[in-house]
This record gives structure tokens, sequence and C-alpha cells, in this order.
């Protein structure tokens, strides 16, 4: 299997041609060295923590998707929300799998990553529930959601925060026919129950849950029309669970002092944990 999604991933490079993209110079250069970096870590190094933990520092910005007007591959290795920190260091990870050491391997892999097939086209392509995104990465045989291994607990999810709260969303604002699209996406996750691990059982020891360094943790909630409320990268330190994540808190992304348990255990609107891993 490993050689397999090495060749599609390779295939899906090849073949998917490329959007408008906004980025720096900066970005580029900075993505090129992450890369190179990465070439020289023993084989069997974490690249998923390696590239997470090169990003520690970057500011914390929401909203950095939906700068402009239309729909365009947005690059930032200088600032990040939740989702896009995971995703690009995700990207990151495989570029470095292909073996590609360029800027336009990672914007190739980022694109892949971020829309509905890896097609983009406008903003309803963009894979906005982290169900969708967990769905379609799986389908593009990029990631593999493991939370059924460790947990028989279920939500069942009714999602449609967005189409019942365009006003939120710049990009929905007065616009009736595109929040007409979003919701008939958001029915295809009508009545579908998800596995996922109970924040109270976060403090439970490795053996137990089999969380793996680098997996990533989406966080469930209970807000009526949401799944997931929250990302980042699984981290055992000390023999606790703790989320490398970019922080709204702390402004920033950071490896929280906190372990996980501790973390959310008083967030009311946290129910656990979803955990998917990244295919090598």
């Amino acid at each position: 299997m490993k050689y397999y999604h090495s060749f599609m991933l390779g295939m899906l490079f090849i073949a998917m041609p490329m959007i408008t993209s906004a980025s720096t110079g900066n970005d580029s250069i900075k993505v090129e060295k992450l890369l190179w970096d990465a070439a020289v870590l023993p084989a069997d190094s974490n690249r998923i923590l390696f590239f997470a933990k090169q990003l520690t520092g970057i500011p914390y910005v929401a909203g950095t998707l939906d700068e402009g007007a239309e729909e365009t591959l947005i690059v930032h290795l200088d600032k990040a929300d939740c989702t896009t920190f995971v995703e690009t260091v995700l990207a990151l990870a495989m570029a470095d799998k292909k073996g590609s050491r360029s800027f336009d391997s990672f914007k190739q892999a980022l694109q892949q990553i971020r829309y509905r097939g890896g097609k983009p086209d406008g903003y309803a392509s963009r894979l906005h529930y982290f169900s969708d995104w967990i769905k379609d990465n799986e389908q593009k045989g990029i990631v593999k959601e493991r939370t059924g291994e460790m947990s028989s607990s279920t939500q069942v999810l009714q999602l449609d925060f967005m189409s019942t709260h365009p006003e939120s969303y710049k990009q929905l604002k007065d616009n009736p026919a595109l929040t007409a699209q979003i919701a008939r996406q958001e029915r295809e996750w009508k009545n579908v129950s998800v596995f996922y691990f109970p924040k109270e059982q976060l403090n439970y020891p490795y053996y137990k849950m089999n969380i793996r360094n680098g997996d990533i943790l989406a966080i469930t909630t209970n807000i009526k029309g949401l799944d997931v409320v929250h990302t980042g990268f699984a981290c055992w330190v000390g023999g606790k669970l703790h989320l490398l994540h970019a922080s709204s808190v702390m402004k920033k992304v950071i490896l929280d002092p906190q372990s996980l348990y501790d973390y959310s255990k008083n967030k009311k609107a946290h129910t656990g944990v979803r955990v998917i891993s990244f295919l090598p």
C-alpha cells in the first residue's frame, strides 16, 4: 500500500492543474528550506512533528483563506489558523514523501489537500467542514481516520452551521445561491454517525489510546450544526498527550503546555477528539 499511495500521489501532482495562488517570495524560500532540512533527517524521523515544530511561534490569524473576492490557493508560512496550520504541515510532508524540494510541489500538495477531489472550483469546492475534509482526503489516499479503532463512542452529525449562519461568512453573506450550494453539501451529512474519543478518557496512558505522535486530532463539539471546532497534532510529553496547534488564545502556533485532557476538560463545547493519521 505504501508504494501504491506514493504512485497515486505522484500521478495526482502531475495531472492536477494549478489554480491562481497568493503567496510571497518569503513563503517559497521558507518552504524550500524546510524541505531541504527534512532531506537530511534519518529515514525513521517523524516528518509531521518535524515540520509542525518548525512552524511554532508563527502568529495565529483567523480567516486567512478569505482575503480576496475570488477563490485562490492561499499560501502563508508566516501566519495560520488551526486548519491552515494542519494543511501546511501535511503539504510539506507530502512534498517530502514525493522526494521533491520545490515550492511548486508543495503548492500542488496543498491544493490536493484543501479542495474537494483536489479540484478547486470556487468557494464551495474548499473542504470547509472537517468531516468532509477527512472523508475526501481518505478517498485521495492522503490520510486514514483511526478513531473507530480506539473508541466505540459515536456522535450523529447534522451539519448546517454555515448555511444557517451565512452572515458569519464573507463569501456567503448576501449570496443566497452560494449559500444554497453549501446547504446541498451539508445535507450529505444529515444523520451520519461518526466515531469520536470522549474527552473524559484523554488522560488514559498511551497503550489505552494508541494515539501516535503526529496524528491529526480534531476536537469534536456539541455546538448545533458543527462537527469539529479545533485541530492540531498529537504530541506525547512525559506520558501525557498534548496538542501542537495554532492557538487562538496564545495567538501563535505552540506546543500547548497543558495536556489535551486539561485543555478540554472545562470547555463545555468540547466532547472529545477524532484521530486521523497521515499515510506513510
